[in-house]
């Protein structure tokens, strides 16, 4: 039986050596499924670090949280997770919670700094904006989960953590982007879980 130590690089459909460690052992996924990834720097996560007043639905005047890949990046990002959370007893305004995606990012600036998932590891590729203007009009891609107004007895779906699993990829000069249907005014915190891979 042929083996290699390391990452191989294959193709859909190729043959490759069994994967071994340094010591000759078959090599196994180790820690959760992200962790290969995270070991080799290409993870980050990103968070609104207080409460913000979300734009409501398409907006291309956009205040939340927007991850935006630079057209000259040379990287695509893949989306694993999208988390939005009330910090409030009820929010103001029900609403519907999902992701927006579209291009027209010019205006896009970091304004946030992104964490690489590996300590120490190296700065994203991505601009994270919290107050963005589209030159193109988002589209709604996926919705998640709603919240409600009511009494304190009642479910207000205080917050939610969408498992995207890589099922959306952002190329240069396009953006996802948190969508809320309604207007909460200084009511949620968004956050972003991506993978950053070669164009």
């Amino acid at each position: 039986m042929y083996g290699k130590v390391g990452v191989q690089s294959l193709s859909d459909g190729s043959g490759g050596a069994v994967r071994l460690d340094e010591r000759g052992n078959v090599s196994t996924a180790k820690g959760g499924k992200y962790t290969e990834a995270t070991l080799a720097g290409r993870m980050y996560a990103v968070a609104n670090q207080a409460v913000v007043t979300n734009t409501a639905g398409l907006a291309a005047t956009y205040t939340g949280l927007s991850l935006c890949n630079p057209v000259g990046s040379g990287k695509n990002l893949i989306i694993h997770q999208m988390g939005m959370v009330n910090v409030i007893a009820l929010p103001t305004a029900a609403c519907v919670f999902g992701v927006m995606t579209g291009s027209g990012i010019g205006a896009a600036t970091s304004v946030l700094t992104a964490r690489n998932r590996l300590s120490g590891g190296a700065a994203s590729s991505a601009y994270v904006d919290s107050a963005v203007v589209f030159t193109v009009a988002p589209v709604l891609e996926q919705v998640f989960h709603t919240f409600h107004t009511g009494a304190v007895t009642t479910a207000v779906g205080s917050g939610y953590y969408a498992d995207i699993d890589g099922s959306l990829v952002v190329t240069p000069g396009y953006h996802a982007t948190p969508y809320a249907s309604a207007v909460n005014a200084v009511t949620f915190i968004f956050s972003i879980l991506w993978e950053e891979v070669d164009a």
